[in-house]
Order: C-alpha cells, then sequence, then structure tokens
C-alpha cells in the first residue's frame, strides 16, 4: 500500500501522471470553510443518528404496545441498522457518480419524511419495514460523509474534524433516544418519533443549504468490476481488516447495552421509571468527551498507541456495569461510553488515513461491519436477556469487547511505530 502520509489524489489521478490537474489544498482547522463544513457535518451526523436510533429508548413501550418481547422490539432498531450496512455497499458505488452532496442531502431528507411516517404506524410490522427503508436511505451518509472529510480537509486537521463529525453522531444518539424517552412520557411514543422526525428534517435543509460542493473530488463512473477490485484490495489489507472486524464487535457490544440496559434498570432491584431510565442516554455527552480528546490526541501520539488503551477502559465499563447500585450502573456505563466513542473515533479517521484509493468503499466497508455486528449482536444479546438476564448479556459483550481488545493490541504490535500505520 502507498504511504498514508501522502496527499490523498481523486480518483482516476496517477500521482506519475504529468497532465494530473494541481489539486487545491485542503482545508486547514481554523479557517472558515472549516467551521462552514465542520458545522455542516455535524448537523448531518446529529440527524442521521437521532433517527437510527430514536426507537432504543422506546423498546419497553413497544413491547407493552404490540405484545412483543424485548428481542423482537428490538428489530424496530436492528432492522434499520441492517438495511444501513446493506445499503452501504451500494450508496458508496453511486457516490462516485454523483455529487458527494447531492447523495447526502437526499439521504437526510428522504429518512425524516419515512421516520415522521412510522409515527403513524398501525402495527409492528410496518414499525419494522419503515425502519428498515430508513435505515436504507440514511446509507447515503455516513461513508460518504467520512470520505468527503477524509478528501477535503487537510490531514493534519482530519483527527479534529472527525472527531466533530462523530461529536454530532453522539449527540444526535443521544438526542433522539433522550428527547423520544421523555416526549412519549408525556405523551406517547408516536408523538416522540413525529417530534423527532421534524427536527432531523428542519437540519437536513440546513444541511442542504450550508455545505460546499466538494472541491478535491471528481465524479466518476466506478464500474462494479473496479468498485469489488478496491473492496477485495481493502478486506486483504491486514490492517483495513482489523479496523472492520474491530468496528463490528465493538459495535454490536455498545448498541447491545443501551438496547437493553432499559429493561434492567426498570426490573428489580432498581424499579425506575421510564423518564428516569430515558435520562441514562445522556451519558453520550461523556461520549462527545471522548470523541473530541480522541481525535487531536491521536493525531499526536498515533493511532495504533491509542486505540487499545480506549478498548481496556470500555471493557473496565462494562464489567463495572454488573454493580447491585444505580450509582455503580451509571459509572460503569460512563467509562464504556467514553472508551467506546473514543475508540471509535481513531479507527474511523485511521481507515482515511489508510485508504489511499476507494476511499468511500473503505469507509463504507468500515461502517458495514459496523452495523452488521450492531444488527447481529444487538438482536441476539436480547435473546441472552431473556435466557441469562443482564448477567448473560455482559458476559457475551465482555467475550466480544476482549476479542476487540486483543485486536487493538495486534495492531499496535505491527503498526505502532508509525503514525497512520
Amino acid at each position: 500500500m502507498a504511504s498514508t502520509n501522502s496527499l490523498p489524489l481523486p480518483n482516476g489521478v496517477s500521482a506519475g501522471s504529468a497532465s494530473a490537474p494541481k489539486l487545491p489544498a485542503g482545508v486547514a482547522r481554523g479557517t472558515r470553510e472549516y467551521a462552514v463544513i465542520s458545522r455542516a457535518l455535524f448537523f448531518g451526523g446529529f440527524s442521521t443518528f437521532a433517527q437510527l436510533y430514536c426507537m432504543q429508548s422506546l423498546l419497553p413501550l413497544l413491547t407493552t404496545t404490540f405484545g412483543i418481547t424485548p428481542a423482537q422490539a428490538s428489530w424496530s432498531v436492528s432492522a434499520a441498522t441492517m438495511m444501513m450496512a446493506l445499503g452501504l455497499l451500494v450508496t458508496c458505488v453511486a457516490a462516485d457518480r454523483v455529487s458527494r452532496k447531492r447523495m447526502m442531502t437526499i439521504a437526510l431528507l428522504s429518512s425524516s419524511v419515512l421516520t415522521l411516517a412510522s409515527a403513524f404506524s398501525t402495527n409492528f410490522g410496518t414499525v419494522v419495514i419503515l425502519g428498515a427503508l430508513k435505515g436504507l436511505a440514511l446509507s447515503g451518509l455516513p461513508a460518504i460523509a467520512m470520505a468527503y472529510l477524509s478528501e477535503e480537509i487537510d490531514q493534519r486537521s482530519l483527527g479534529m474534524s472527525m472527531g466533530l463529525y462523530i461529536g454530532g453522531n453522539i449527540l444526535g444518539g443521544m438526542a433522539g433516544r433522550v428527547l423520544a424517552a421523555f416526549v412519549a412520557d408525556m405523551f406517547s411514543w408516536r408523538v416522540s418519533v413525529a417530534v423527532i422526525g421534524l427536527v432531523c428534517l428542519a437540519m437536513g435543509l440546513e444541511f442542504a443549504r450550508s455545505l460546499p460542493h466538494s472541491r478535491r473530488f471528481t465524479p466518476r463512473h466506478m464500474t462494479v468490476r473496479e468498485a469489488l477490485g478496491h473492496a477485495w484490495r481493502h478486506l486483504g489489507d491486514p490492517a483495513l481488516l482489523g479496523l472492520y472486524l474491530f468496528a463490528g464487535l465493538m459495535m454490536g457490544s455498545f448498541v447491545s447495552v443501551y438496547n437493553y440496559l432499559g429493561f434492567h434498570l426498570s426490573a428489580a432491584p432498581f424499579h425506575l421509571p421510564h423518564a428516569a431510565i430515558g435520562a441514562i442516554f445522556t451519558m453520550y455527552l461523556i461520549g462527545v468527551a471522548g470523541s473530541f480528546i480522541a481525535g487531536p490526541l491521536s493525531d499526536r501520539v498515533g493511532r495504533p498507541r491509542l486505540l487499545w488503551v480506549l478498548v481496556a477502559l470500555a471493557l473496565v465499563g462494562l464489567v463495572t456495569m454488573l454493580s447491585s447500585q444505580v450509582s455503580g450502573v451509571v459509572i460503569g456505563l460512563a467509562i464504556f461510553t467514553f472508551g467506546f466513542f473514543g475508540a471509535h473515533t481513531v479507527a474511523s479517521s485511521w481507515v482515511g488515513r489508510r485508504a489511499t484509493e476507494g476511499r468511500a468503499i473503505a469507509s463504507a466497508l468500515y461502517l458495514f461491519f459496523y452495523y452488521l455486528g450492531s444488527s447481529l449482536l444487538g438482536s441476539y444479546s436480547g435473546v441472552m436477556l431473556k435466557s441469562h438476564g443482564w448477567q448473560g448479556v455482559v458476559a457475551l459483550l465482555a467475550v466480544a469487547v476482549v476479542l476487540s481488545l486483543a485486536v487493538a493490541v495486534a495492531m499496535r504490535r505491527a503498526y505502532g511505530s508509525g503514525q497512520s500505520r
């Protein structure tokens, strides 16, 4: 693989081409354009994850409304994340044919309409179908956003910009869950979902108005064969493959914790009300701190040196959530959330630096594994909850996090001597 310290070239331009057009400089931190891009992508990430996970805090209400089990209710989230995972493999190819901005704008506006429609569902099957369509629509943003940042932002500022984007993801995920829980407690889950849809529609319109068009990317018609070639090369790179496996294991663990912790806290010995359970999603603010700290820190000390430390921290938090005291569970959740989002920030920016060609496909593969892990492990953990309780869920997730730690340690040993290797 070519050095990841070199400036990325647009698709179809070779480093040795005498006729290659000179690229404009990447956008540096501290400039007005950097602020505009960061704000727009923050809104995009916020809207995406507010919609994707607004149902998560409503799972106990869905089990009551439709008379279903927790594992079945989790499909209101898992269907969306699974279709997002599959959609990413298509949209990353389509994104090389059309404007990055246009693709992301369509994703945000169409998904907002589907979120609004789901508020009027008369049965759980409709909730799942609309959730799946919403996930498919949203697949047009995450990988494209990561590729957009990797192309447009100066590489020395990439860690910070990726941290800001993921900060928007985190705040959106938190706001979607917390707002949904509190509005549902006052009115109903249908009203809460409609509110989320309207807020995200407004953010999508502002995103479309303010985001600059790409300057360092030229649309081209990538064939399926070319796309498969990029994907095969990325999967054949040990570093990228390790990051992909890492993403699936860690995201599956994270979603499982937030899917089922509410059921645990509503039962003995805690018996917390729904509004109080919804408040646990404010722990996402700790995730914002993890993302904002890990981004620039990884630029300074190197991704290989930092990743395994953050995963180890997440493991400590997971085990702490076995506490029989609410305070212990909350402290464990805070530690776990900080470690997870810090690790995700490091890993996702590492993918952008490692892939010197086919960046959208490299990012899409990362997110494919990320959301596939979310869907599969997120649903299976519900089976463990029913058969073995919260302790069974934690035991299952501990295995996944330990495997993630093993991957991170192996990558530290293999690539620890380089900043982005």
